[in-house]
């Protein structure tokens, strides 16, 4: 059966199967050994308060990016491309890196979601981080990416990215302390696929030097 699914994707792909005793400790070594650019995983159940075990061991020893994904399969005839909402953090620009290639690949459109501005917080939009974004995606990949700007909670993030086909979107920071982080949870409870990246030791091929202000999302309270 994995010679026969190996066949039927396409591009060229090698295969193995092993058993295991040690998830994480067998995936980190394949990963060493074959000079891997991402490790893959899927994550049924991520919406948990903190990480399962084995996933939490990959994600901090892996030499390479590691994406977890969740939800159904992505149905390209009828989402609207890739959805990558970003804000600026490490693991953001790796997810935007492989939202591109992706895009690119299927031949599909690329969208990037950023934060309106908040008077009330003195706040500006997130205009520029994306136009930033949008300036390293055509020069690495080149593909467009369309910018969208959104409300910062949960909500309007959701709702906007429930039209993709898929989402992908950086781990929060703080992931070890927080897990996933309520706002990442609201994403993969949405009808649409989700891919988390975590950015690994190699830098990013979009990232540009020096720091940029970083825009999040945030769980509002006082709503719904």
């Amino acid at each position: 059966r994995l010679s026969e699914r190996r066949a039927s994707l396409g591009p060229e792909a090698r295969t193995a199967a092993f058993t295991t005793v040690d998830r994480a400790d067998d995936a980190v070594r394949l990963a060493k050994a074959y000079d891997v650019r991402l490790v893959l995983l899927d994550t049924p159940g991520l919406d948990a308060e903190a990480f399962p075990d084995d996933v939490a061991s990959i994600v901090e020893r892996s030499p390479a990016d590691v994406g977890l994904l969740t939800g159904a399969a992505a149905d390209w005839g009828s989402g609207e491309g890739v959805c990558v909402p970003f804000g600026g953090g490490e693991h953001d620009w790796a997810a935007l890196e492989l939202g591109a290639w992706l895009a690119s690949s299927r031949s599909t459109s690329l969208r990037l979601l950023g934060t309106r501005a908040d008077a009330r917080q003195g706040r500006r939009d997130a205009s520029r981080l994306l136009a930033d974004a949008a300036m390293s995606v055509q020069r690495v990949v080149g593909v467009d990416a369309e910018p969208q700007l959104v409300d910062a909670d949960a909500d309007s993030l959701v709702e906007a990215a429930e039209s993709a086909a898929i989402v992908v979107t950086g781990l929060s920071p703080t992931w070890r302390r927080e897990g996933l982080g309520d706002v990442r949870r609201a994403l993969i409870r949405g009808r649409r696929p989700t891919l988390l990246l975590h950015r690994g030791p190699r830098p990013s091929g979009l990232a540009p030097a020096g720091s940029r202000t970083r825009f999040t999302w945030t769980i509002d309270a006082g709503r719904g």
